[in-house]
């Protein structure tokens, strides 16, 4: 019996880190309230949950902050492209709804949904490049366009993770309903431990190539 509340033990350390996810989630969202601070929010949130992964992470409350602040510029001008061109979504299909009809709206919804599948693909690179490596943002797009179609089937299992409380709420509204807190508080850090278990083996090929991780970076400058 003392094994099970050993903290060594498998299913205490998937306790600790559901508790982990648990706190950044509810973190994260809190720091989405003023709506423009989403970008540093999302950034931070999967640079703490791949240090967590790597276990290189340390005190997880800390670790998030350092990363807010670190990666806040970049991440905020991301983060404002990426709310402006969801507003631009909706807009497009509200206007679609009213100006068109059969098979030209059909056409046209299907271009909007494939340039909003594409922004999302390129921004499941963006944010974790951003807080792993130290470039310019027009690098750092580059690099994220690059990565996005030669990792096309890492890039589509990354968008069907990020969307997956979407296609829940689409596939099963009366289930998403009932279990809304977990979606809400827990939601956002399985997201991102997700994204990390994909991307992990991606940044090992490019730091295997020579790219070097801002980590490394600040350490030989210190």
């Amino acid at each position: 019996m003392k094994s099970l509340f050993n903290l060594d033990n498998p299913f205490m350390q998937a306790l600790a880190r559901i508790g982990d996810l648990m706190m950044l989630s509810i973190l994260t969202l809190a720091l989405c309230i003023p709506v423009v601070t989403f970008g540093p929010a999302a950034a931070a949130l999967f640079k703490t949950v791949y240090s967590l992964t790597q276990d290189t992470c340390g005190a997880v409350l800390p670790a998030y902050f350092r990363a807010f602040r670190s990666n806040f510029r970049q991440a905020l001008a991301v983060g404002l492209a990426m709310l402006a061109a969801l507003a631009a979504f909706v807009c497009d299909f509200m206007l679609l709804k009213l100006f068109f009809a059969g098979t030209a709206y059909t056409v046209l919804v299907c271009l909007v949904v494939a340039l909003a599948l594409l922004t999302l693909s390129l921004t499941a690179y963006l944010f974790p490049l951003i807080t792993r490596y130290h470039n310019t943002l027009s690098e750092h797009l580059r690099n994220a366009a690059i990565l996005m179609i030669v990792n096309f089937p890492k890039t589509v299992l990354m968008v069907l993770i990020n969307l997956s409380p979407v296609i829940m709420f689409l596939l099963r509204p009366d289930f998403m309903l009932q279990t809304l807190v977990v979606w809400i508080f827990l939601a956002p850090g399985l997201i991102a431990q997700g994204d990390s278990y994909i991307l992990a083996p991606v940044f090992q090929s490019l730091e295997n190539a020579g790219e070097e991780p801002a980590e490394a970076a600040e350490e030989e400058e210190a």
